[in-house]
């Protein structure tokens, strides 16, 4: 940084003469620096990535070529950004070179080898592949471990009930292999239980031994009919692993345009779910009403009968009515009002009969009360003639 900012004054110095204002310099030279630390950033993010792509390239075993006649351990020739070659493996020429490259770069100014765009280009595909590769292996042992640890789980589990059910078993026995006269524990059952359980384990351990034998087995064929394979020519190559993937990418878009297929008819499904419960929830509520409404019209139906009953019966009345209205209006066609002396004499002989009446009901009463009296007396001599009878009969049977 501090040669940067010495540069930039040196610049900046030689570009501006001494007459122009102190804010404009400082405000470029400000804009200056923006610049160059972000160029800084760009470069070191770079050069980190060209970095891990050497080291990689470093690594990678050099491919022989024994047609031109150079041997396995010779140096290895990689063409530097200009198109020359030069030997990378290490040597002292390699050191050699870097430090005359320091001391030209050092001694001769700026002096900097540049790649180009493409070549750039390359390396950043190559160096995106291999982090998508790298992304993928850690993918797929990520995977491995998750189910590893799904499967131990699994097993955690079923060991956890099952060690569960065989204390919930052992407490059982416990309470039973208590003597209920000495409130012992009766060794027996306990060693009995202890060796009914060893002899499960010992079993299923075996069962357990057969099967991975059974598995190393399957194992060591598959692996010699792969091995068979693999000398017989039989195995995949780098075409058939491309042609593989471009078809599995072809069907993960088919699995992708599916997966939406699927996604748009669950939510029709949901929306029609939806949609049926609101239809079967009005539906319900139709039926209450239709029971209601069907509640009220039998009641008014029974409504109706008795009203037509009672119809029935009022036509009856009426008819009898207009009977009984036809003879009156007969009866008053042909009736004749009497004489006014008539009426004042029947008139006369109706309170003469009603006075009749009154005195006669009231000698009734008199004759009644007399009849009362009567029988009172009758009564009291009844009783004076018995309690008389009474001693004349005890003096006879004394005699006697």
């Amino acid at each position: 940084m501090t040669e940067t900012k010495s540069v930039i004054s040196e610049s900046s110095s030689s570009e501006h003469p001494p007459g122009l204002s102190d804010d404009a310099d400082d405000l470029d030279l400000y804009q200056r620096l923006e610049k160059i630390e972000r160029e800084i950033v760009e470069l070191t993010f770079e050069n980190r990535v060209f970095e891990t792509n050497l080291e990689r390239k470093k690594s990678e075993p050099v491919p022989t070529s024994n047609a031109l006649g150079v041997s396995a351990a010779g140096s290895s020739l990689t063409s530097t950004p200009t198109g020359s070659t030069q030997d990378v493996s290490g040597g002292g020429r390699g050191d050699r070179l870097a430090r005359k490259r320091s001391k030209s770069r050092s001694t001769q100014g700026d002096f900097r080898v540049q790649l180009t765009l493409e070549q750039k280009l390359d390396i950043i595909v190559s160096e995106y592949e291999q982090m998508k590769n790298d992304k993928q292996k850690k993918e797929m042992s990520n995977e491995k471990k998750l189910d590893q640890l799904e499967s131990d789980l699994e097993w955690i589990d079923v060991e956890a009930v099952d060690f569960e059910a065989a204390i919930t078993e052992f407490l059982k026995l416990k309470e039973t292999s208590i003597d209920k006269r000495t409130k012992k524990y009766i060794g027996e059952k306990i060693d009995r239980y202890f060796n009914e359980r060893k002899k499960a384990r010992e079993s299923l351990i075996n069962k357990l031994t057969d099967k991975s034998q059974g598995l190393k087995r399957l194992i060591k064929r598959l692996e010699s009919q792969l091995r068979q394979k693999e000398e017989m020519g039989e195995t995949l190559h780098e075409v058939d692993f491309n042609q593989l993937k471009i078809e599995n990418k072809q069907y993960l878009d088919k699995i992708d345009e599916k997966n939406y297929e699927l996604i748009v008819l669950k939510r029709q499904v949901g929306q029609a779910t939806q949609q049926l419960n609101r239809y079967k929830d009005e539906l319900q509520t139709e039926l209450s009403l239709q029971l209601d409404i069907h509640s009220k019209i039998d009641k008014q139906q029974q409504l109706l009968e008795r009203v037509d009953q009672e119809m029935s019966q009022v036509n009856q009345e009426l008819a009898k009515a207009d009977k009984l209205n036809q003879t009156l209006t007969e009866q008053t066609q042909d009736y004749q009002v009497p004489e006014v002396l008539d009426y004042v004499k029947k008139k006369a002989l109706l309170y003469n009969l009603q006075r009749d009446v009154s005195v006669w009901e009231r000698k009734l009463e008199i004759a009644q009360m007399a009849l009362q009296q009567s029988k009172q007396q009758w009564q009291t001599l009844q009783r004076t003639a018995q309690f008389q009878n009474q001693p004349s009969q005890a003096v006879g049977g004394r005699r006697e």
